[in-house]
């Protein structure tokens, strides 16, 4: 096919998909896409030429630098054993062990060939799972896992299937020389990365300081990264392409993270969310359009049994699924034995892990690479048979992920957006029929977990006040959800974590008293405080007008005691401040043990997720009581440009919530209307703040 003819070919195909699976959302959409490259090799008879270095520069390439550069950092980190396990250590021994399993299952096939075949369906495709994920509700570290180890372990199989392939073709195999060729291209892909990322990075801020920092340049320069990066490892350094650019995205996202530019994120983001989203459409239709080859050699061929060859096929993706679940239970078993306070390992768990295990499309191009010929010019042993148990493992995976995921996880919903955003929500409501309020509380704890994936050093204290106020917004609509059905206005966690930090208050303003830090009159005044906190705790929110009464009254009364007192108010005011910062530190920290001491380890998550938001409040109090202790201690001019920045972060990851919640049918189209409407209201409101203070 053209070159020209296959882009508008591929480009159709993947739109019609895009429809299709608004009106079919239970079927994942990689499904269509593939169905349709069925269709157009199998009636309109279009064929594509795969050529795996081609195919890994055009589609896996950008793909993968796609994915790095949105994996949230946080995760990355915390997850970094598992997945480093996972895409090297878990890839190799299904290589190794798989391949002699291959050979035993299929002897026609020469160890090398068997271990070969073992390499290429050993990487996962996360592209598909993640497809899958749209109508499942996934555990998130599993989830997480296979995002990460999908950056790292296409690299790991394809060496490890060249190693092997090319072992074939010469007809020896030394392990001491393989093992030292994936060494070096493993290193060297991720030295390559790593500095020619560092020096894109280095030119893009020279040319900014210059006065050229054009969105559109910085947006090109970053979607041409990762050819420039693959190009650069394979040719040049004879590398791994796709390590160097899963490196290259890594250090692309550090720096683009210290920039804080919102106008090149906004658009980057949405310019690699199209591009991304018509190469992920293309891949799949490609890998339609190449089954049918795969399928009638082996057909066709009169030596080959094809219902035997089946039925390999189907012993070959259960080896490869049992490596995995197999491996998933001895991690989980692992990590009990390390940390005592660790889940038991869980068989559903392991389950699960080896279902998202999908094989795809750099499967299917990997193994149609290779040769037809030896180098002694006999024909390549068993490709036919190769190629078509790979196509097997893969179709069988996607299919049974689709089919078996809904089933285990007995739950139907959209990732990262599962939860009910209030356990006092009645149960008995559909899926389907989130109220308003609950949209926007889900949207909300979307854009906090965004705001922490880019909390740094130089910027915590703006996004734990962005987060602060997040989460006054996220109470007040609990508050009101509660009240419409009648709940408990807190939790019994947030009851006793509260009593616990106001009890370490009263402490710490006793201590201040006792060591005359503070007067009789500042401990008082703190001390009525606490005690107002303590009797809204638990009870019902009063009316607002009566509390705008009683705040008037308290603040005369307490201007009229200063007045009288011997204290002046500067005096005053000082070690009120100085009181309120040393109480919120006090609280921060006995919340802190309480959780660490005297939670039971089936609690702790409960627990230390309430505990993270009073922590945030208290932070806010820090704060506020440090900026009125130093007057000259206040935003500058950065600092408001930074907060700016951060709110439209928040508010891009609040409508892409608000889209998924749509797009997963679990708001109605007017909720949705309402909630976009909302939101870009608080862009408009930030961003004419930013103009107003410019111009001023």
């Amino acid at each position: 096919m053209p070159l020209l003819e296959m882009i508008l070919t591929l480009t159709i195909a993947v739109t019609i998909t895009n429809v299709l699976s608004h009106y079919l959302p239970d079927i994942p959409v990689s499904l269509f896409q593939i169905g349709i490259g069925l269709a157009l090799a199998s009636f309109l008879h279009q064929t594509v030429d795969v050529e795996t270095e081609w195919f890994l520069l055009l589609f896996v390439a950008p793909l993968l630098f796609n994915d790095a550069w949105r994996f949230p950092k946080r995760e990355l980190w915390n997850l970094r054993g598992p997945i480093l396990a996972n895409a090297i250590l878990l890839v190799l021994l299904t290589t190794l062990v798989g391949g002699f399993l291959i050979h035993a299952l299929m002897p026609q096939l020469p160890t090398t060939v068997a271990l070969a075949l073992a390499a290429v369906i050993s990487p996962t495709d996360p592209v598909a799972v993640q497809a899958i994920a749209h109508r499942v509700k996934l555990p998130s570290n599993i989830l997480h896992v296979v995002a990460g180890e999908s950056l790292i372990n296409d690299a790991s199989g394809l060496v490890a299937f060249n190693t092997a392939i090319k072992a074939t073709v010469a007809g020896s195999f030394v392990l001491g020389q393989a093992f030292e060729n994936f060494i070096w291209v493993a290193v060297g892909g991720a030295l390559v990365g790593v500095i020619g990322a560092t020096l894109v990075t280095w030119f893009r801020d020279k040319l900014a300081r210059a006065g050229m920092d054009d969105v559109i340049f910085h947006t090109v320069v970053t979607l041409m990264m990762p050819f420039a990066m693959y190009l650069l490892a394979e040719e040049i350094f004879h590398a791994s392409g796709v390590i160097a650019v899963v490196a290259a995205a890594i250090i692309a996202k550090l720096n683009d993270d210290q920039r804080d530019a919102p106008e090149l994120t906004l658009i980057m983001v949405a310019s690699w969310d199209v591009f991304a989203y018509v190469l992920n459409g293309s891949l799949f239709v490609l890998l339609g359009m190449i089954l049918p080859e795969a399928f009638h050699a082996v057909i066709e061929n009169p030596a080959i049994n094809t219902f035997v060859a089946l039925r390999d096929g189907l012993l070959v993706w259960l080896i490869v699924f049992m490596a995995r679940v197999i491996w998933s239970y001895l991690t989980q078993v692992t990590y009990k034995l390390r940390h005592r306070d660790q889940a038991k390992p869980s068989v559903k768990l392991a389950f699960i892990s080896g279902l998202t295990g999908v094989r795809g499309a750099v499967t299917m191009a990997a193994v149609l690479s290779v040769p037809t010929v030896l180098a002694d010019g006999t024909e390549f042993p068993q490709r036919a048979l190769v190629i078509f148990v790979a196509a097997v493992v893969v179709i069988t995976s996607l299919l049974v992920a689709t089919i078996m995921l809904p089933l285990v996880t007995h739950e139907r919903a959209k990732v990262d957006f599962t939860q009910k955003p209030d356990e006092t929500v009645n149960e008995s409501t559909e899926v389907a029929d989130l109220a308003e309020e609950q949209a926007r509380i889900l949207a909300l704890r979307y854009g906090v977990q965004v705001l922490r994936e880019r909390q740094q050093a130089g910027n915590r204290t703006l996004i734990d006040e962005l987060i602060w106020q997040h989460q006054i917004q996220i109470k007040q609509l609990q508050r009101q959800l509660r009240d419409d059905i009648g709940g408990a206005p807190f939790s019994k966690a947030e009851l006793i974590l509260r009593q616990v930090g106001l009890a370490a208050e009263r402490e710490k303003a006793r201590e201040l008293l006792q060591a005359d830090e503070i007067s009789e009159l500042v401990y008082q005044a703190h001390s009525r405080r606490l005690d107002r906190v303590a009797d809204m705790t638990g009870s019902p929110v009063t009316n607002v007008s009566w509390k705008l009464v009683r705040l008037a009254f308290r603040r005369g009364w307490r201007t009229l005691r200063l007045w009288f007192a011997d204290e002046s108010a500067d005096d005053y005011i000082r070690g009120y401040n100085l009181a309120k910062r040393q109480m919120g530190k006090a609280a921060i920290k006995a919340l802190s043990a309480y959780v660490n001491e005297n939670v039971q380890a089936q609690k702790k998550d409960e627990f230390r997720q309430v505990a993270y938001h009073l922590v945030l409040s208290y932070r806010h109090q820090v704060e506020q009581a440090k900026r009125a202790m130093n007057p000259a201690h206040r935003y500058g001019a950065i600092d408001k440009k930074k907060q700016m920045e951060l709110e439209i972060i928040s508010l891009n990851a609040q409508r892409e919530a608000v889209q998924q919640l749509y797009d997963a049918k679990r708001i109605s189209r007017k909720a949705h209307l309402r909630l976009r409407e909302y939101i870009n209201y608080t862009e408009a409101a930030v961003l004419k703040g930013d103009v107003e203070e410019a111009g001023a």
